[in-house]
């Protein structure tokens, strides 16, 4: 039986460790699937169930690194604090006082002379010694950690600072300690090299930090909507306890201005929901005896007494949570060569600047000369920016799309939804709101309250979506009908009703032909017929249509402006599919599809090499729902609708289905960028530390220019995925 874990994961700080993790779980017997993410610091594992939690923490401990299971969502909400301030601060600030000394001494810059490297060459040595050491303790984790995936060994960033540094340090150590006996080696201190580099490196490991916890900010809302605490009526007094401790059936009280605690059902009260952190619908919803709502959703005016229905981790909010946790988890295809080389570019740097060193030294340089080429090549490469190109994209997009009410089932779906050519869209509740409304009445005598009144009594008390239309009609023009005396149904065709003025026979033409009465041959283009007929003589019709979203037509016009083919499939005859389509703008349509040839249709589409979405709500699109390359559930779907789905709609919008494609392209662009700029960092800054452009003339890098330039690159990807968090739907392509 397959088991799924949910792993916290410290010491992770590029790819080359997610990279190493990755290899460690996968060749883990019992290992189903493993997908370790850099920028939540954990990792998902579906095992056979022949595999424990405690194995594969011991595999995760065994390569270097401390693993824990997760609790909840708490590994992508909870931010992460790893480095301290004053810690950064310090190593910053001393650092800047160490390149100060350094630099002086060649410059001619002001320092006391006690400190001047030509008078007094073992100070100048000294003092600079003991602060670089200050700066290495405050960045004793890149060395603590570096060398334990040294030994393990599984190489990372921290090794590559680590040994850069280490060196420069410990080339300077017996510099220090060859100055009584030879003053000249003063010339030769890489202190400040040492200090900076590390302080820079932190500095931005810090400013990576805070960057990725801003990312979570979207999901770490989400998650303290839900208060913790809640006051329940019992035996008709309030009472306020936990959140966590209501119970199913009790009832809470939610006054204007709080959060409701539970999902549930109003019980009496009315008032008015914010849900747009749940839907991304900005206007508030009315609320009144019957209706659901949500926990978390805010109560803008009223008060409401709600029967709590679902509570704690079962509320919608939460679910909510979980699936974008879930989503955050799964890689895009994408990301699977920067995880290749991620494995490989630690010890390929490290060879790279062993060999450069090689190549300068025996070219006659000197030992200064080579040990900034080494230092420098091992500063510059930075494979952190490798590692999160694609998570932090993804977190912050999945972030991004459940404000707007829109849930990724992961980074995959993310980038097959950008890809998407073809859309399709089930007719009912999609492209329509489901709810048949009256649009024309003919009655033989012309009198149409006489033939509303036999409708309306023929269906009273019926509830299915024709009855429910005629029935409200009838409300609408004052016409108050009777309760019949006797009713036979007749399965898909009408219904047969005896009452006080005669037998009402009504439904389809059909059953008025079965009936042997003669009701014309009519038409109205885009309705459904009803005929009616009293004591065997046609009375007249009623036509019925289903009502087009208010929002259809201008998601469809996106959708095409972006160049993506849509495509409307009903069950409707090919006239009443016209009809909608014109209306809605749509390019293609099939009509005549029974339920069971939705997925089909879809297939065929794929045959074609259309890359396809497919959005709908109910149980009969479940099939093309799964078989689509993308399914999207819209608002109010089944439960079935949405467990065959991979991006699920919170809100009622037609609109979201082009919001969640277009934020998909959005996303899948934002990661395409940031593997371009790691690409082409690394590609170009390890050549230029190497010496490359050196050698035909260009100037050479120095080691502090490369750790600032490592500290930076890190930071553009995460500053460029945050840049998501900006993101404004257009209604148009202008």
């Amino acid at each position: 039986m397959e088991k799924e874990y949910l792993l916290d994961i410290k010491g992770m700080s590029c790819a080359a460790c997610s990279a190493a993790i990755q290899s460690v779980l996968d060749k883990k017997q019992g290992v189903i699937y493993a997908s370790v993410n850099l920028a939540t610091n954990s990792a998902v594992v579906i095992t056979d169930g022949t595999v424990s939690v405690e194995d594969l923490i011991a595999a995760v401990d065994d390569a270097g690194y401390e693993a824990s299971e997760a609790k909840g969502e708490a590994t992508v909400t909870q931010d992460d604090h790893r480095f301290k301030k004053w810690e950064v601060a310090t190593a910053f600030v001393v650092g800047m006082v160490v390149m100060y000394i350094g630099m002086a001494g060649h410059w001619n810059w002001p320092l006391p002379d006690i400190l001047s490297m030509h008078t007094h060459p073992l100070n100048f040595a000294v003092i600079q010694l003991v602060l670089t050491i200050v700066v290495i303790i405050c960045g004793r984790h890149f060395f603590t950690s570096g060398f334990k995936a040294l030994i393990k060994p599984h190489p990372n960033m921290d090794t590559l600072v680590m040994l850069g540094t280490g060196s420069a340090f410990i080339y300077s150590l017996v510099m220090t300690l060859w100055i009584p006996a030879d003053a000249s080696a003063v010339h030769s201190l890489y202190y400040e090299s040492s200090a900076v580099v590390i302080a820079l490196v932190l500095l931005g490991k810090f400013l990576e930090e805070n960057s990725k916890n801003k990312a979570k900010s979207a999901i770490t809302n989400l998650a303290g909507l839900v208060p913790k605490d809640a006051i329940i009526l019992r035996d008709g007094k309030e009472e306020k306890v936990a959140a966590s401790d209501v119970e199913k059936g009790d009832i809470v009280l939610c006054g204007t201005g709080t959060r409701i605690p539970v999902d549930g059902v109003v019980e009496s009260g009315q008032g008015s929901v914010d849900e747009s952190a749940l839907t991304g619908e900005s206007l508030p919803v009315y609320k009144e005896k019957g209706v659901k709502v949500s926990g978390g959703t805010l109560v803008t005016d009223g008060v409401l007494h709600v029967t709590a229905t679902g509570i704690g981790q079962e509320t919608s909010i939460s679910q909510v949570v979980r699936l974008v946790v879930q989503a955050q988890q799964k890689k895009a295809k994408i990301s699977r060569l920067a995880d290749r080389i991620s494995l490989y570019f630690v010890p390929a740097v490290t060879a790279i600047a062993v060999i450069a060193a090689l190549v300068w030294g025996l070219s006659g340089q000197t030992a200064d000369f080579v040990i900034n080429i080494f230092v420098s090549v091992l500063v510059v490469a930075c494979p952190c920016a490798l590692g999160l190109a694609t998570p932090i994209a993804v977190m912050v997009g999945t972030g991004k799309g459940a404000q707007m009410g829109i849930l990724y089932r992961g980074g995959d779906v993310i980038e097959t939804a950008a890809k998407v050519d073809t859309v399709f869209f089930d007719k009912t509740g999609t492209i329509t709101k489901g709810r048949l409304h009256v649009v024309e009445m003919k009655a033989v005598n012309e009198d149409g309250a006489d033939l509303l009144y036999l409708a309306a009594t023929a269906e009273h008390g019926a509830t299915h979506p024709i009855a429910a239309a005629i029935n409200q009609y009838a409300e609408q023009k004052g016409v108050k009908p009777d309760t019949p005396d006797a009713v036979s149904n007749i399965a898909g065709r009408g219904v047969k009703v005896e009452t006080n003025r005669g037998k009402i026979v009504i439904g389809t033409k059909l059953l008025m032909d079965d009936e042997g009465i003669d009701a014309g041959e009519i038409s109205v283009a885009g309705a459904t017929l009803v005929y009616v007929a009293l004591d065997g003589q046609y009375v007249g019709y009623i036509a019925l249509a289903d009502e087009i979203r208010d929002d259809a037509g201008q998601t469809i016009r996106r959708l095409n402006e972006e160049g993506i083919r849509t495509v409307m499939v009903t069950g409707d005859n090919a006239e009443a599919a016209q009809v909608i389509a014109s209306q809605a703008g749509i390019q293609d349509f099939v009509a005549h599809v029974m339920p069971d040839e939705k997925a089909k249709v879809v297939e065929d589409a794929k045959a074609e090499g259309r890359k396809t979405a497919f959005a709908g709500d109910g149980i009969n699109d479940a099939p093309a729902l799964a078989t689509a390359d993308v399914g999207i559930s819209v608002y109010g779907g089944t439960d079935v609708a949405m467990d065959s789905s991979n991006i699920i709609l919170m809100n009622e919008e037609t609109e979201s289905i082009a919001k969640s494609i277009l934020l998909a392209k959005r996303v899948l662009r934002t990661i395409k960028q940031n593997l371009f700029w790691a690409f082409i960092y690394n590609c170009i800054g390890i050549p230029v530390a190497a010496g490359v452009w050196y050698a035909f003339g260009g100037p050479l890098l120095t080691p502090m220019f490369a750790g600032l330039a490592m500290a930076l690159s890190s930071v553009c990807v995460v500053a460029n995925s945050l840049r998501l968090t900006l993101y404004k739907y257009k209604p148009d392509s202008k």
